[in-house]
């Protein structure tokens, strides 16, 4: 899976991820049914994203889909479908379990949903994120993530490290990837733990929660192509800022300003 980000990321000149929320208020255009009005849009955006070699990777959120019963995963098992051997798909489900009901989740994931990668929360430790583990396969562990509250847990001292430290010491252990917010300075500690150990980041909060993207690819350079930034809604519904733009238009917009950031980092 590191050869794929490597080869993704160097032939699109880019790391940029497009994270797919869907929000039915949101979304413009024709059809009936959840699913249709899904499809269109979503199909359209990518389709141009990809075109114009505008993204890497794309993260579906599990949980905008399923708020939309059957007509919402039928939307997603499409989009993974038509997408999936062209880009890295990265699902972002959160699961994480017992070791049994880990290796159900990592089956859904990986066989139903025929994701490249999907997320995890590492809170109960390694026979929990152990079943996710799998030959081709890429598990991003939740370590410090972008939201507001992240540090009441994430943050707290434990021997001597926060609790994120120790699941950076862990992601290199296990040959997992890490999911890193870009909202806090804290990927450097990080990226202390990791360089050189070919731990790829997923890295959210750029778009709408205004994480410093300048701040980020500083601190990833080195392997610079194994990680992903992301961005959802700030280039799904980018229209919203962009009145004189169709969707697709301001969703391009969007990700070339971007990718003029990240472009700079990629040797």
């Amino acid at each position: 899976m590191l050869d794929r980000l490597r080869k993704s990321a160097e032939e699109r000149k880019t790391i940029l991820c497009f994270g797919i929320d869907p929000v039915l208020e949101k979304i413009k255009g024709n059809g009936k049914t959840a699913q249709e009005r899904i499809g269109s849009y979503f199909y359209d955006i990518t389709d141009k994203l990809l075109e114009e070699n505008a993204i890497a990777a794309i993260k579906p959120n599990y949980a905008f889909f399923a708020r939309y019963g059957f007509d919402g995963l039928y939307s997603l098992e499409a989009i993974i479908q038509r997408y999936r051997n062209k880009v890295p798909v990265i699902l972002d489900a959160k699961r994480g379990d017992i070791g049994s009901t880990s290796a159900a989740y990592a089956d859904e994931a990986y066989n139903f949903w025929q994701a490249d990668a999907v997320t995890v929360h590492p809170y109960m430790g390694s026979d929990s994120v152990k079943p996710f583990i799998r030959n081709g396969k890429m598990v991003y562990m939740l370590c410090r993530t972008s939201n507001p509250s992240a540090k009441e847990f994430e943050e707290l001292e434990c021997n001597g490290k926060t609790v994120y430290e120790h699941v950076a010491e862990k992601a290199v252990e296990w040959g997992t990837g890490i999911v890193v917010g870009a909202t806090s300075d804290s990927i450097k500690k990080i990226v202390n733990i990791t360089n050189g150990k070919h731990v790829p980041m997923l890295i959210p909060g750029i778009g709408a929660q205004g994480g410093d993207l300048d701040m980020v690819c500083n601190a990833i350079r080195e392997d610079f192509p194994i990680h992903r930034i992301n961005a959802s809604s700030s280039i799904a519904y980018a229209y919203e800022k962009q009145q004189n733009k169709t969707p697709v238009e301001a969703a391009l917009n969007e990700a070339n300003k971007l990718n003029e950031t990240i472009r700079k980092y990629m040797k």
